[in-house]
């Protein structure tokens, strides 16, 4: 088995989805630090292959991602010449999934998609369950030393697959089967020759020879009887034709007969009826004419009803927009009254505003004059009399009193008192002003409202005039036309009355139908009838002339048929048919002649089936020979093949020749320290440093213990399949893993080490060594470097 491509996704550490291709891979590392996945790619590999791995067994939930969903793996793998690939897919809930194909030019052709057809496939394929492929191809940790250390038993079933020495478990089988088969075959032969042939013997055949000799000359025909009876059985068959005839005419006639009197009844009825059915049409004829009346006025009436629900909807709308125009009528006046009222108040407060005004003026030059005052009073504290004033320069002759003026104060509140009126006033003005506006702008607003109104108001109008003249114009008076819902009830009136005038229309019509269809109904039976008539009446003329020459021909037959009766001594009065006398008669002659022919030909046929049974006689008793030599010759093969011998020594000369091929290895391994050889089926160790001394592989080194190990392994890999009986060892053995025990040698050994699995790969082997020594991995042409990040493991090849 050579692995191809290998793809994991969900896989312990390999969270995300990661490749593996081996197609340029033979002899190469998978390194990377401790707890980086190494080990789990070989584990990927394994439960693609058998759906469990050494570690967890069949818990394969287990090596899901922390925090996945989903598991997967895909292998693609070569056996011999083929391709296969087997996938499985795991979820954190449900079933598991697998399948197997086999792929080729044309795609991929299913194989198995179900657990235990796919174990029992890659068990046939490989050659190897589960247990021997990781004691032989894939040598994990903790399990490298299981086929050097493992129980003899399970040694001799890893042997027994790997060689393909069940062959020979199924050729002893094979071999005792086919000499029991034999030997109840010879005793079987026996029984029936004694059984079946102790009278086939040529005695007895020539006496039977001698009996149907003697039956032949016995034999005869019936001479001239038979020849005249053959004769008259043609005659009497004329006979009974001619008479059965002249009983089928007279059936026939009387049957006619009858016919034509039931086509007579029949067409008189029918006459009868029809004349009936006629003066019931001419009824109804006269009674659809009465009912006519007028088939438009329905339609009409249809219309009318419209245009009168029309105009009730135009007159209720009138009326509506009517008092809709005299309520705006009425706003617009109280409105109009209400503008002239605001104008009214306009010009008061217009005025009030203005004396407002005039007393702000009034206040502010009161307050002026009082300002200049204190303002004179404040200059004439720096008078002298005498002295020229400081302002105008003017001499100064007498200085005035000098009293401080009042009333500032005064001046001050009354400015602002005029001030806060004449603001009130302006302010009652724009208020005023506004309103104005406003009330100017709803009497607008009714005015356009009014229009829409007179508008909709005089289309109103006008649907009324024009539906009031199409219902005048239909028939209805202006007086009917001027009060709609009057005219609605009589509308309805007038179209239920034509309504039921139409329904007794349509009923009288249905009516004049059916009697129009009975009446052709009944004219076709009259037809029927009278056909049937003339028929019955032409038959009967048929008949009446056929009858005639067959009774002739009866007479002259039955003459012929009574004078050969009375040649032969044929009794034929006692019978009803001269024909079954006849055929009675030559019945018996028959029946004698057969007799006579049935015995040679029972003679004859036993004389034939005695010579089969002396032939057959003598092939069973050679055939009996035969098979007795067929049991004796497979009972000493099935002897030489039993399992206890055969395979025992097979399997015994595998282990030696094991132990020789893996000491060979091993003396290299451990610098010629130890050999290897088998010893009852088990493994032991010669240390030649130590006297050559002997002892159990369960007693090395654990260093040790994996030089043993990879010695036995590589003797598996080389030499197996010179062994192996259908040839599939050195296929099953093509690809190696080897997962541990490099950390425990020494860098001399490692170095032997490498060497020897450089010689084992030989180009033509794939051979894998998972190790986190870089030393090693470096030696290595080439390397698979298993990386940790954030997202998982990760692969690199080198």
């Amino acid at each position: 088995m050579r692995p191809l491509h290998l793809t994991v996704d969900g896989f312990t550490s390999f969270r995300a989805p990661v490749d593996l291709d081996f197609a340029s891979l033979d002899l190469f590392a998978i390194t990377g630090p401790t707890g980086a996945g190494k080990s789990s790619l070989i584990d990927a590999l394994t439960f693609a292959l058998y759906g469990q791995v050494p570690r967890v067994g069949r818990e394969y939930k287990q090596l899901m991602s922390h925090g996945a969903e989903r598991l997967s793996v895909k292998l693609d793998f070569r056996m011999g010449a083929t391709t296969y690939r087997i996938a499985r897919t795991l979820k954190s809930s449900g079933a598991p999934q697998s399948r197997l194909e086999r792929l080729s030019a044309k795609g991929a052709l299913p194989v198995a998609d179900r657990v235990k057809d796919i174990e029992e496939q890659v068990g046939r394929i490989l050659g190897l369950d589960y247990e021997g492929f990781t004691r032989s191809v894939v040598l994990p940790q903790g399990q490298f030393d299981a086929f050097l250390k493992g129980k003899p038993e399970e040694r001799r079933k890893i042997l027994v697959t790997l060689l393909g020495l069940d062959v020979y478990e199924r050729m002893h089988a094979i071999v005792n089967r086919k000499a029991a088969d034999a030997r109840r075959e010879a005793q079987f032969l026996v029984q029936q020759l004694e059984r079946d042939f102790a009278d086939a013997t040529p005695e007895a055949l020539d006496a039977l020879r001698a009996e149907l000799a003697g039956a032949m000359a016995s034999a005869g025909d019936a001479g001239d009887e038979e020849d005249a009876l053959a004769a008259s059985l043609r005659t009497a068959a004329t006979l009974r034709a001619a008479r059965r005839e002249l009983l089928d005419l007279e059936k026939d006639a009387a049957a006619e007969g009858t016919r034509r009197k039931t086509a007579e009844d029949a067409l008189a009825q029918a006459r009868e009826r029809r004349a009936q059915i006629e003066r019931r049409r001419q009824g109804l004829h006269w009674r659809a004419e009465a009912a006519l009346g007028d088939p438009s006025r329905e339609a009409v009436l249809a219309q009318a009803r419209t245009w009168a629900d029309e105009l009730l909807r135009a007159a209720r709308e009138i009326g509506r927009i009517e008092r809709q125009l005299a309520a705006c009528a009425d706003a617009e006046e109280r409105m109009v009254a209400d503008v002239r009222r605001v104008e009214a108040r306009l010009g008061a407060i217009d005025d009030a505003r203005t004396q407002a005004e005039k007393a702000v003026e009034q206040a502010r030059e009161v307050l002026d004059d009082r300002r200049r005052q204190l303002a004179a009073h404040d200059l004439r504290r720096h008078l002298e009399a005498g002295h020229p004033c400081p302002v105008c320069e003017q001499f100064v002759a007498t200085v005035p009193s000098r009293r401080k003026p009042g009333g500032l104060e005064a001046a001050e509140t009354a400015l602002r008192s005029a001030q806060s009126a004449a603001d009130a006033a302006r302010g009652r003005l724009e208020s005023a002003k506004l309103e104005r506006e406003q009330l100017a702008g709803r009497v607008q607003a009714a005015l356009v409202e009014r229009r829409a109104l007179d508008e909709r108001c005089e289309q109103a109008r006008e649907t009324r005039r024009r539906l009031s003249g199409s219902l005048e114009e239909a028939g209805f008076p202006p007086l009917a036309v001027a009060e709609p819902e009057g005219l609605i009830e009589r509308i309805a009136s007038e179209a239920k009355e034509a309504a039921r005038a139409r329904e007794e229309r349509d009923r009288l019509e249905d009516e004049r139908r059916q009697v129009e269809q009975e009446a052709t109904k009944l004219a076709a039976e009259e037809a029927t009838a009278e056909a049937q008539r003339v028929l019955a009446l032409s038959r009967a003329v048929e008949i009446e002339g056929k009858r005639g020459p067959l009774a002739g021909l009866f007479e002259e037959a039955k003459g012929v048929l009574e004078a050969e009766a009375t040649v032969r001594g044929w009794a034929l009065a006692g019978h009803r048919d001269e024909l079954d006398a006849l055929e009675q008669r030559q019945a018996a002659l028959r029946a004698e002649a057969r007799e006579r022919r049935g015995r040679v030909e029972r003679l004859r046929t036993r004389l034939e089936a005695l010579e089969r049974a002396v032939d057959r006689a003598a092939e069973l008793a050679s055939q009996r020979k035969q098979r007795e030599g067929e049991s004796a010759l497979a009972a000493a093969l099935a002897q030489h093949l039993r399992a206890d011998q055969f395979l025992a020594f097979v399997q015994e000369e595998a282990l030696v020749r094991l132990a020789s091929d893996g000491s060979r290895h091993l003396l290299t391994l451990s610098q010629g320290r130890y050999s290897l050889f088998c010893e009852e089926q088990e493994f032991v160790v010669q240390d030649h440093w130590h006297a050559d001394r002997q002892r159990s592989v369960r007693t090395l080194s654990g260093g040790e213990t994996f030089l043993a190990s990879l010695a036995l392994a590589m003797a598996l890999a080389e030499s197996l399949a010179a062994l192996s009986a259908e040839g599939r060892a050195g296929e099953a053995l093509e690809s190696l893993f080897l997962d541990e025990g490099f950390g425990t040698l020494d860098p001399e050994t490692l170095d032997v080490v490498v060497q020897a699995i450089e010689t084992l790969q030989g180009g033509r082997r794939l051979v894998g060594v998972i190790t986190h020594i870089a030393e090693l991995a470096q030696r290595l042409p080439a390397r698979v470097e298993v990386g940790r990040s954030a997202s998982g493991a990760t692969l690199t090849l080198r």
